[in-house]
């Protein structure tokens, strides 16, 4: 399909075609932001596991165009109603850099009115509009992009671009996720299947609570190993070349050691692979916690024997989604730790502008990337 050009000042995007499964770049006039809404101009925009699978047909979406993306960063432009806030109260001005959040909560629902707004029963989402329609951008695949404030958290200052760019869901995702199964104890041995974005930021926090922290991940990118083990994993294992028996074993062995039981204290499930879930009940210690909040679409089931659950007492834990206060919590994490500023930085590994979105989505679907990004061109 043609790229659309408008004369003026225009901002490329790219279009979600899904009946084609594929991107098209077009680009839209730049517009002042309605009343409400705040203009932000592209700093990073993160390529998310989830974007992998609605381009490879494993989560659905209504609409036949849209822009996807929903670790938008950008610059504030434009204000659209004079003294706007964020979703954490925080007033917003002309320069200030922001990650927008796309979920919408209907804050009307039975959960919602219980303050579990990250569990609401009506969820919108604020990129499922046609960019035919103005102010067009309404996706984090964009040059521009046009958020209620109340969408948005202000990025502090003192918090690296990069940093704050590789981990704006993933982060979030997991904080959610660890408050849900009661948070960590000091001590507590942890085991996070998978080395992917939402892995490798539960390997951080989880390391910096003060557990003992044990990352069951892919060495196809030997990229991925080591920063999970600068983020403070004690044991990386590499399930290409360690089988589930011995890793069950290594993990058994570090129990006993630590005097933690017979596993690991919590398992949190962060590779999205259904295979991992019969593994993981059988690494959690009796009395333990399966956190599982990677598993966002339908790849197909397992079989898993659940007198596991009733014998080991497992607790399983889900999540699915965050709160504003937990990308707040993700922000003042990386705020009290420049050097850990340092090694999320390194985690982008391919930066791409918007006019080649699908080569960036091809590097995270591909494994070669461990974070990639839209850039300004």
């Amino acid at each position: 399909m043609p790229t659309r050009v408008y004369k003026g000042y225009g901002a490329e995007a790219a279009v979600f075609l899904a009946a084609r499964r594929r991107l098209a770049i077009r680009s839209y006039p730049v517009l002042p932001p309605e009343r409400g809404q705040v203009r932000l101009r592209l700093l990073r925009s993160g390529i998310c596991g989830t974007d992998v699978h609605i381009l490879a047909g494993r989560l659905a979406l209504p609409g036949r165009e849209l822009i996807l993306g929903h670790e938008f960063i950008g610059a504030v432009e434009a204000l659209g109603s004079p003294r706007l806030r964020d979703g954490l109260g925080l007033r917003l001005r002309q320069g200030d850099r922001a990650i927008a959040c796309v979920a919408r909560p209907c804050g009307r629902c039975f959960n919602c009115r219980r303050g579990e707004t990250a569990s609401c029963l009506a969820f919108g989402v604020t990129y499922l509009r046609d960019p035919g329609e103005a102010p067009h951008f309404h996706g984090g695949f964009a040059e521009q992009l046009h958020s209620p404030a109340g969408n948005l958290v202000r990025i502090p200052r003192g918090v690296d671009l990069d940093a704050a760019a590789a981990f704006p869901c993933a982060g979030p995702t997991a904080i959610r996720a660890f408050d849900f199964a009661g948070n960590l104890r000091r001590g507590e041995l942890v085991v996070v299947q998978g080395s992917g974005p939402v892995g490798l930021f539960a390997a951080a926090w989880a390391a910096r609570a003060g557990c003992v922290v044990v990352v069951i991940g892919s060495g196809s990118n030997p990229a991925r190993m080591k920063l999970a083990r600068r983020l403070g994993a004690r044991l990386v294992l590499d399930y290409r070349k360690v089988d589930a028996p011995a890793r069950l074993k290594a993990v058994r062995a570090l129990a006993a050691r630590l005097g933690r039981g017979d596993g690991a204290d919590v398992v949190f499930e962060a590779s999205g692979a259904p295979t991992a879930i019969p593994e993981g009940l059988n690494l959690v210690r009796t009395l333990g916690r399966y956190i599982v909040p990677g598993q966002y679409s339908s790849s197909g089931g397992v079989e898993i024997q659940p007198q596991l659950i009733t014998f080991k007492a497992i607790r399983i834990v889900g999540s699915g989604q965050y709160k504003l206060a937990d990308v707040g919590a993700y922000l003042r994490f990386l705020a009290a730790d420049r050097g850990l500023q340092r090694i999320f930085a390194a985690c982008i590994t391919h930066r791409h502008p918007v006019g080649e979105a699908a080569a960036a989505l091809a590097a995270a679907a591909e494994g070669r990337a461990v974070k990639a990004v839209l850039v300004p061109r």
